[in-house]
């Protein structure tokens, strides 16, 4: 099923969201134990909820991106956390937590040998707490770009997950998407540098000829994790994935487009796709089809997602059964 989600214009709904938990939202501090890994968390329940209910888990994109949506590299959508409170009126509850190595992790361990699957083994922890707590109904997870293949992986051992979540989801090879971006913004000449130090860094070598503006593709402890993401499949983590699947996509999204999300759906046909057309990447609404053009709304927390992306969510995850 392809559902098509009409832009909402009126100013009265796209008013400025608030920085904090509203009324109907109940927030507590939840802790994920991976592991020896401690992952610092945001439980939101909504307030005066009655009987068992369902809970999302919400999970972050790449990078140093946090709880709530928002990274260390001066972007603050803060879209995580309203989308978090969206879900909350509608009787939904979530948890979103710090991805390990970001300042809400306690242990250690070496992120020169992490991979998607170690990431991926914290959301499925996360799932599996949340099942043993006799508040909830059923347990989804609901991922957010790269969020979206952890979830896709996370979900493939079956229960307690009931279901999928892919939110401007990954649905080519990363370094195909990655590179698509690249061409928007360089020249040339810095495509042809990117590529043969790409190739060297994915063989485990250390590029010596790295575009200075490109550099922060290349580090070092970051090197097995995008070995492991590069080889990443997305159709084929989405085939391998039993339970039912929701697909949301925006047609603003300059980062993960609708062909993306199309060609997840050609390889689960029988997940629902909805695509937001005015939605970015960040969830909230754009006419701008440059990501220098959108960048306001990847700053500014208080702009609010757009309703029709939790409204779709919400509609789809209370009409799963567990």
């Amino acid at each position: 099923m392809i559902a098509l989600y009409p832009s909402i214009l009126v100013a009265l709904t796209l008013q400025n969201a608030d920085t904090t938990a509203p009324a109907v939202a109940v927030e507590s501090p939840y802790t994920i134990h991976s592991g020896a890994l401690e992952l610092g968390g945001t439980l939101t329940l909504p307030r005066g909820a009655t009987g068992r209910i369902p809970v999302a888990v919400i999970i972050a994109g790449s990078g140093p991106t946090d709880r709530n949506g928002n990274s260390l590299m001066g972007i603050r959508p803060n879209s995580y956390a309203q989308l978090a409170w969206r879900l909350a009126e509608r009787g939904i509850a979530t948890l979103r937590y710090d991805k390990r190595g970001m300042p809400g992790t306690k242990g250690t361990f070496d992120m020169t040998k992490m991979t998607l699957d170690d990431f991926a083994a914290d959301a499925r922890v996360a799932a599996e707490s949340l099942a043993h707590d006799a508040r909830f109904s059923r347990v989804v997870l609901l991922g957010h770009s790269e969020g979206s293949s952890l979830a896709l992986m996370a979900a493939r051992q079956g229960p307690p997950v009931v279901g999928v979540i892919s939110v401007s989801g990954l649905g080519r090879p990363f370094g195909v998407v990655l590179r698509e971006q690249l061409t928007r913004q360089f020249d040339s000449a810095t495509l042809v540098r990117y590529d043969t130090a790409m190739a060297q860094y994915l063989r485990g070598e250390q590029p010596k000829d790295v575009p200075p503006l490109l550099g922060v593709l290349f580090v070092p402890i970051n090197q097995t994790f995008m070995r492991s993401l590069s080889a990443f499949d997305p159709p084929g983590a989405i085939r391998a994935v039993r339970q039912p699947v929701l697909i949301v996509q925006g047609g603003r999204d300059v980062q993960v487009t609708v062909a993306d999300a199309e060609r997840l759906r050609a390889a689960r046909p029988d997940a629902q796709l909805v695509v937001v057309p005015l939605a970015n990447h960040v969830l909230k609404q754009t006419t701008d089809t440059t990501l220098q053009g959108q960048m306001p709304t990847y700053q500014n927390p208080t702009v609010p997602i757009m309703p029709a992306v939790a409204s779709a969510i919400a509609d789809w995850i209370l009409r799963l059964r567990s």
